[in-house]
């Protein structure tokens, strides 16, 4: 299938940073899977007996990502669609978006525990499933500089693993969703006796909203998820480097206007003088470029020989 042709499809070798155009049925459906996902993963994990809880939260967010990654690119949770957006692998428009959805997703979620737990109901404050506060997930023994820390040292690593198997090139293909899952696990059994290990603002926010839980820490989980975020972005970049959406890599890359390559980074659609259709996106243009080249390359060795 041709990158023109490919419009309104799947990219199914994508994950996280698969985006179609906002005016496609596939971006609506879409916001529908992360909203969804977020939804079950919220359910899932906030019900979770302690003993078990890394292994199910971790499961499931594998579950999810896997069901979610070649349509919206299983992202479920804003400090991963806020760290691929600022590192330049996806734009504003559609970061907004998904981030509305995957909190929406998870006030959905907590209202769904709220009817299935006995004794949950709204508005019940502290202590609701799945509510990050201090008399359900913060350990007494810490203060909020721990809290912060280890909420910052948990979500980097998730989203570390995020960029190293699914952005990365080459990565881990279908191995990557296990592999995120697998940080959660190890996050949750380490720090999640301190924190309850959240590392998903989603997460922090649908209960909080519910059940009006976590007044005093909602604000330290999310600042410290949002500085993992920003912090993996900044490791990665120098790793290797920033994606294609952001300004300068398109105005070096593509030869762009700044004005163009700035509405590059907010729409995530390439100038018209580019497209070969009105929805292309930079991953079409890229892979059209991609195969021009190869078909240059090619005529090139056919004519030496």
């Amino acid at each position: 299938m041709s990158a023109v042709d490919s419009a309104d499809t799947v990219d199914r070798d994508s994950t996280f940073t698969n985006y179609k155009s906002v005016l496609s049925r596939q971006f609506v459906v879409s916001l529908m899977v992360e909203c969804i996902g977020v939804m079950f993963f919220q359910i899932l994990g906030a019900t979770a007996q302690v003993d078990f809880g890394p292994f199910v939260n971790g499961f499931a967010l594998a579950v999810w990502i896997y069901t979610a990654a070649n349509i919206s690119g299983g992202h479920l949770n804003p400090a991963v669609t806020a760290s691929v957006f600022v590192c330049g692998f996806f734009p504003l428009t559609h970061a907004c978006l998904y981030i509305c959805l995957q909190i929406l997703g998870a006030i959905l979620g907590s209202l769904v525990t709220a009817g299935l737990v006995p004794g949950a109901y709204v508005r019940m404050g502290d202590g609701g499933p799945g509510c990050f506060d201090r008399e359900a997930a913060i350990s007494p023994l810490i203060d909020d500089g721990q809290l912060f820390g280890w909420e910052v040292v948990m979500t980097f690593t998730l989203i570390s693993c995020v960029y190293a198997c699914g952005i990365a090139k080459p990565g881990h293909g279908s191995h990557t969703p296990y592999a995120v899952g697998l940080a959660l696990v190890a996050c949750a059994g380490c720090g999640g006796q301190y924190t309850g290990a959240a590392l998903n603002p989603a997460r922090v926010l649908g209960p909080a909203a519910v059940f009006l839980c976590g007044c005093g820490v909602t604000g330290i989980y999310i600042g410290a998820q949002l500085t993992a975020a920003i912090l993996a972005c900044l490791v990665f970049a120098f790793a290797s480097g920033l994606g294609p959406l952001n300004p300068y890599v398109a105005w070096r890359e593509l030869g762009l206007a700044w004005h163009e390559a700035i509405w590059l980074w907010i729409s995530g659609m390439p100038p018209k003088r580019l497209r070969k259709t009105e929805r292309m996106n930079i991953q079409d243009l890229l892979l059209l470029n991609q195969k021009s080249e190869q078909v240059e390359a090619s005529a090139s060795d056919a004519t030496r020989s």
